[in-house]
This record gives C-alpha cells, structure tokens and sequence, in this order.
C-alpha cells in the first residue's frame, strides 16, 4: 500500500530516472514530480533510434532511459507519478497497476468528475508486439485498466518487477504538451500524420478538457494533497 506521498522538484530525465529506481528501496512512497527540460523517455527495450535526434537538440529536450517497459513519451506539461509496491503471494502486478490507477481516479476526480477507471481491450503486450507509427508511443494504446476522458486516456503508466517489488510509473498529462513527440520521432511525414492523428484520438489533458489553462505546479500540489487526504497518508516535501 502507498504510505506517503511526496513532492519533488523539477529535474533532469537522468536524475528523475535515477531517483525512481531506488524507490525500490523504499517501497510506499508516492513520488510526484516534474522535468526540467522537457525529456523524451524510452521503454527499457526500445531502440533508441526511434528519436531524430537532430531535431531534438534542437528544441533542447533531453532523452533518457526509462527501468520500466512501454514506448516513447515526451515528459511536457504533465505530472509525473512514480511508486514502488512488494508483490505477495496474493497481490500480482495487475492488482498494483490497478491500485495505483484507483488511487489516482479518486483525485483526479476533483479536475475532473467525468473520468473513469475502465477496463480496456487492448493489452499491453500486444501493443508492444506491434510496430510502426501507431506503436511509437505509449498514449496509442490501452492497458486493462486505464484512467480516462471518454475513451481518452489521461494517465499512461508502465510497470516493471525487481525483486519481487513492482516499480510503476506513469505521466498525468496536464497539457497537450505531449502531443510534439511526434514531430521529434524519426518518421516519415506520412507515419507523422498517422501518429498526431492517433495521439489525438487516444489521449486528451486535463487543460483540453476544462477547455481552459491548468497549471503543472498548481495541479501537482492539488492532486498531491488530496491523495494524502483520500488515504490519510503524510505528504512530504524533497530537500
């Protein structure tokens, strides 16, 4: 079970990396966090050619590794969640995934009544399967729970299991923000309108839906107080 939940600052795709790994030391923690600059993340096995990385030099985004699966996600106006959880003989991977997402729904609720908590029929092993465009990005596709506007996702999240402990993390997309990864993906233009129009489709941020600018620092405050609140955990701040 989540026992705390902390605030950290916004840091470096290595930095951030570095620092949700060894939550697997200190399971139960909550780590809510921002990137500071933008970052691109890869999946533990994907090839990092993916990325043109020309062009991201240019905008001058970071790329990083991330310990868990998945596909590419630009990190932009969005909050960033990290947890780690021990597995028991009663408690699998699915039963954190979905833990984790119940707790995250219950506070998002407070943006946004209408979001659910859903079982979806893509899973996520067949989505890796898959190659292409539509495969580039973790926001293309659904898990079997999954936080979401509609049939819009609005939290993707990835697993990974280390010692018998679960490291999930996964991004609350606050802004569109996430949207130009396609343009730093090494695609053709035709494969580029594929992916857009699919990230649009398949993901919508809290700002698109209220229809009106959500602050990143103001919502990761808000979300992190009510999830101390809801679970009646400390909340901590990083030094």
């Amino acid at each position: 079970m989540i026992t705390s939940v902390m605030i950290d600052h916004a840091r470096t795709g290595q930095d951030n990396m570095a620092i949700d790994e060894r939550l697997i030391h200190s399971p139960g923690t909550l780590r809510l966090y921002t990137w500071k600059p933008w970052c691109i993340s890869l999946g533990r096995h994907q090839n990092e050619t993916v990325i043109d990385d020309k062009t991201r030099h240019q905008r001058g985004w970071d790329v990083v590794r991330r310990p868990t699966g998945g596909r590419a996600v630009l990190h932009a106006d969005e909050i960033t969640y990290a947890v780690a959880l021990p597995l028991t003989d009663s408690i699998r991977a699915s039963d954190v995934y979905e833990y984790v997402h119940q707790v995250l729904v219950t506070a998002l609720k407070e943006f946004v009544p209408e979001l659910t908590f859903t079982t979806a029929p893509t899973t996520l092993p067949h989505h890796y399967a898959t190659a292409g465009a539509v495969a580039a990005s973790c926001f293309t596709s659904k898990a079997r729970t999954e936080i979401v506007f509609g049939q819009q996702k609005v939290v993707g999240s990835a697993q990974r299991i280390i010692d018998h402990t679960v490291l999930q993390h996964g991004s609350i997309l606050v802004g569109p923000g996430h949207l130009e990864l396609a343009n730093v993906l090494a695609l053709s233009e035709e494969e580029r309108a594929v992916l857009i129009n699919n990230l649009r489709q398949s993901s919508i941020s809290l700002t698109e839906i209220l229809n009106h600018h959500v602050d990143v620092d103001e919502a990761l405050q808000k979300v992190a107080t009510d999830i101390s609140s809801n679970l009646h955990i400390p909340l901590k701040f990083a030094v």
